[in-house]
């Protein structure tokens, strides 16, 4: 759900009824460019482009990893380190690896953890399959039915009886497993779980995000949808093939750590860790957009399948609509990108305008504005600049997903403005290249 472009004091509106927070609308210092006065603007990239590991499993609010991979080059060298504190579905940390940089990522969210520690460590063929045939044995091994085993009767609305049946047993033998084999595993059914065509192992649903049981029940029945036997393996198997189809450099996993930890609270951010380990030369990252996606409501599937309690995950989310609490939690979070960056090094933070609706009327919250003045107010980063990138709303997948969820595409989709920014924000006296010419014609991964 990103892209950048910026004007540090505008506010982008969607109508002309949207009302400015006018503690937002004060004039920035720092330079603000459009995505397209760039040289080489992430926007001319091909819609392929990407490492196929990038694909591995859906993830709603991830950036393209075009984006991630031109502030990785514009900011850093090979051996460079790059950190992500919000790492989501992996994109930064993923990317920096392959292109020979040191990387950590970090994330609260568990599906968030176990995705990139996934990509970031992926097996290959002939372990994956002898894996599986391992934890298939053991599958087999279960004597007891479905329903001595099945705690969430919702499940039966997505699967068949045979599917479930084999996913519940899988499911029961990996839960408990923390070996890097399992997590790939884990990953790679988080990838197949439910989606629109016969790879995954759902009845067809209309997109890779968990819908509720009450309405893909009745989206099933307004389709004639039946619910087929599917087997896991091969799904598996497939998937797999799918995301390793471009080259995997052998350093990719040396070179990358995935941890599960706060924003507020980060371990390699102590002076006792490892100097290697917690000075980054760029921290980029992506923060929550307030309140506007709830990760374990869009992967409540995705969630009970690695043995999670999603309202015990919810609960510890930072997911606020309240403007004081987000800048408490930006405060804290920003105060810990400070100290895991090197003397002069760089931060960028990829943020979208969000509508709030209000009584007199919806009103725009430019959250980038925001964390600039908490940086420039409670923190010795210095704002550098900012690059705004407006695009279409309806392409989003955060909108997809709230469609999912509402079954209606406009109302919900009013509360989000056309905008992402890149607010670039610097430690000391780095280094601040300019611009960085990249050719995206080019396939870096073959």
């Amino acid at each position: 759900m990103f892209s950048d472009n910026y004007t540090v004091c505008e506010f982008v509106t969607m109508s002309s009824l949207i009302k400015p927070d006018l503690e937002d609308v004060e004039e920035s210092r720092t330079d603000r460019r459009s995505v397209s006065d760039l040289n080489s603007p992430w926007k001319d990239a091909p819609s392929s482009w990407g490492h196929s590991l990038h694909s591995l499993s859906p993830y709603v609010g991830s950036f393209p990893p075009e984006l991630a991979h031109y502030f990785i080059r514009r900011f850093t060298e090979v051996g460079d380190t790059v950190i992500d504190p919000f790492c989501g579905c992996g994109t930064v940390p993923l990317e920096a690896g392959i292109h020979n940089r040191e990387a950590v990522g970090s994330d609260l969210f568990s599906y968030a953890y176990v995705l990139s520690k996934a990509k970031c460590n992926p097996l290959d063929h002939h372990d994956l399959t002898r894996f599986l045939n391992q934890k298939t044995e053991q599958v087999e091994s279960i004597n007891k039915s479905l329903d001595d085993l099945l705690s969430n009767t919702d499940l039966q609305v997505f699967y068949s009886d045979y599917t479930l049946e084999k996913l519940v047993k899988l499911r029961k033998v990996l839960v408990n497993d923390g070996s890097r084999e399992a997590n790939y595993v884990k990953a790679l059914v988080s990838g197949i779980l439910h989606g629109p065509s016969d790879m995954f192992l759902s009845l067809q649903t209309k997109d890779t995000y968990s819908g509720t049981a009450d309405y893909v029940e009745d989206y099933a029945a307004r389709n004639d949808l039946t619910l087929p036997e599917r087997d896991i393996n091969p799904r598996v198997i497939r998937k797999h093939n799918l995301a390793q189809d471009d080259y995997i450099p052998p350093w990719l996993s040396n070179r990358t750590s995935i941890i599960r930890a706060d924003s507020r609270d980060l371990p390699f951010s102590s002076p006792s860790t490892n100097i290697k380990k917690r000075m980054a030369d760029l921290v980029l990252t992506s923060p929550p957009y307030m309140a506007k996606l709830d990760y374990t409501w869009n992967n409540w599937l995705r969630l009970w399948w690695l043995g999670e309690d999603r309202k015990q995950e919810q609960s510890e989310l930072v997911q606020t609509q309240d403007v004081n609490q987000y800048k408490q939690f930006m405060e804290k979070s920003l105060d810990q990108m400070y100290k895991v960056l090197k003397p002069d090094g760089v931060a960028v933070l990829i943020v979208g305008d969000v509508t709030k609706r209000l009584v007199d009327g919806p009103r725009t919250i430019n959250t980038a504005r925001i964390i600039e003045k908490i940086a420039e107010e409670k923190t010795d980063f210095v704002p550098y600049s900012m690059i705004l990138d407006d695009y279409e709303i309806g392409s989003r997948s955060f909108v997809s997903f709230n469609q999912a969820k509402y079954d209606h595409s406009d109302e919900k989709t009013q509360e989000f403005a056309e905008i992402d920014r890149c607010l670039i924000l610097k430690k000391g006296n780095p280094e601040m290249n300019a611009d960085v010419e990249i050719d995206w014609s080019c396939e870096p991964y073959k």
